[in-house]
């Protein structure tokens, strides 16, 4: 007999490919085939979920937990805070597409982003699905796992992006009076090996590492939820660490991301990522009163470390770092000043439209009535571009409103509702301690490096995964 469920997981298990996807012969190579794949995938598992429901809906609802009728897994699952919040926000989102500016275009978005309130009805599908049919560890293993492979395949492309042009045949040409170095076509075996594939020399002044991503900034983001897996499934069976290939594997994937999270440069994760750290480490000296001490001493000499790198930034030893440019944080950086002109303009746009803001992908219609002179400098050109606000936050208030903000708000009061009510009076084990500190600090990296920074697909796509393991995490279990 045709397992539906198994199919539909099968569907599901494949979705963390979609970050491998480069479709090299569209317009925008990185993000078409992606969220195509994206698509694709989510929409065959529910397909073969609901002939599931049809032909085989006693799977979905184990009879008993605790000794007593459940009336249902699926209704308890859907009174869940967690699946309410993330259920109230996809909708929201959505709902103010349709009375945004333009609702057709907040509701289709374009070709270039493929975004807007279907892209959201995707993720929300996603989303349900794995709280319906992820109902063992084991699955969770298992897509951690294939997140991970996907990871690793995304640096590979990367990596072979960059390799063509060691053995490439190239030309400088004068392209708007500005020496550019182009390929001819012709190259030795790297180059014949890897020549389809999209991305810039390791070699070019300022390299920042893009994978299959193509864009570094969110390389960065990418894997600080590819690091979460690799610590769960590592922490995973405390007692039997370090015994086995897996493990010395894991901490060898978790060496080989670092180093490519660094590579990417991006220094509103690598924050994110510090502030995740600490946390962590509150958590386990709250936990674990013998831990206190050493944790309190790592801290301060990691803090220490990177505010001296933050510090002598300028130096000519710092500058030679693979990646340094993580270290450049300041309030006065181009960057972050390019933010702070756009930023005025989304809260503008807000006031304009404070309830239900002026729809998904519709920022540019804000960017236009609102515009700042300020946003185009004669020296550095035009500053961050100008179809986003360069931060979720502000992202979601400009697009979504206030209802927007306070639902996304919503999902990690939720979270950390249910993780503090169901979690922190459960923990029995060291093992357990730390688990729940990754699961306790990985929302305040995302959080965090949102605040400059605004989602695409593949960024989504790890949130909600995250967002649906949390809902299992606190769901009770059956007996």
């Amino acid at each position: 007999m045709v397992n539906y469920f198994k199919i539909s997981k099968f569907f599901l298990y494949l979705v963390p490919f979609s970050v491998v996807i480069v479709s090299a012969s569209t317009l925008f190579p990185f993000i078409v085939g992606k969220y195509v794949f994206f698509r694709t995938a989510v929409g065959l598992a529910l397909i073969f979920f609901l002939l599931g429901l049809l032909f085989q809906s006693q799977e979905v609802r184990p009879p008993k937990i605790n000794g007593q009728s459940w009336g249902g897994r699926t209704s308890q699952i859907l009174k869940s805070p967690l699946v309410i919040a993330v259920s109230l926000f996809v909708f929201i989102f959505i709902l103010a597409g349709f009375f945004g500016a333009d609702p057709s275009f907040s509701f289709w978005s374009n070709f270039e982003r493929g975004e807007g309130g279907l892209q959201m009805l995707y993720l929300g599908v996603f989303f349900l699905l794995m709280v319906l049919l992820f109902k063992e560890e084991k699955n969770w293993r298992i897509m951690f796992w294939i997140s991970i492979i996907a990871a690793g395949l995304m640096i590979f492309y990367g990596i072979g992006a960059g390799l063509k042009y060691f053995d490439a045949e190239t030309i400088i040409q004068n392209i708007d009076g500005v020496p550019q170095k182009i390929l001819t076509g012709k190259g030795g075996p790297l180059y014949q090996t890897f020549k389809s594939f999209i991305g810039p020399d390791f070699r070019d002044e300022g390299y920042r590492f893009a994978g299959s991503i193509g864009n570094p900034a969110y390389v960065s983001v990418y894997l600080i939820f590819a690091l979460f897996y690799v610590f769960y499934l590592l922490f995973g069976k405390y007692k039997q660490r370090m015994k086995s290939f897996g493990d010395i594997s894991l901490i060898v994937l978790a060496v080989f991301f670092s180093a490519f999270f660094f590579l990417s440069a991006t220094r509103g994760a690598f924050v994110g990522l510090i502030a995740a750290i600490l946390t962590a480490f509150l958590y386990l000296g709250f936990s674990i009163k013998i831990w206190r001490k050493w944790l309190l001493g790592i801290g301060v000499v990691a803090l220490l470390a990177v505010g001296l790198l933050i510090f002598f930034r300028n130096t000519p030893f710092i500058k030679s770092l693979p990646g340094s440019r993580i270290f450049d944080i300041s309030f006065k950086a181009e960057n972050f000043q390019n933010r702070t002109v756009i930023w005025k303009i989304a809260i503008d746009g807000f006031k304009e439209r404070p309830l239900l803001g002026w729809g998904p992908e519709n920022f540019s219609y804000t960017f236009d009535k609102h515009y700042n002179p300020k946003h185009y400098s004669i020296v550095s050109g035009f500053g961050a571009w100008y179809d986003r606000a360069h931060s979720i936050f502000l992202d979601y208030l400009n697009q979504a409103g206030i209802l927007g903000l306070l639902s996304f708000l919503s999902i990690f009061i939720a979270f950390y509702r249910q993780f503090l009510s169901k979690t922190w009076s459960t923990v029995n084990s060291q093992g357990s301690i730390v688990l729940n500190a990754l699961l306790f600090s990985l929302p305040i990296a995302y959080l965090v490096q949102g605040i400059v920074l605004f989602d695409i697909l593949p960024t989504y796509i790890n949130l909600f995964l995250f967002l649906a393991f949390a809902t299992y995490k606190f769901t009770p279990k059956p007996v």
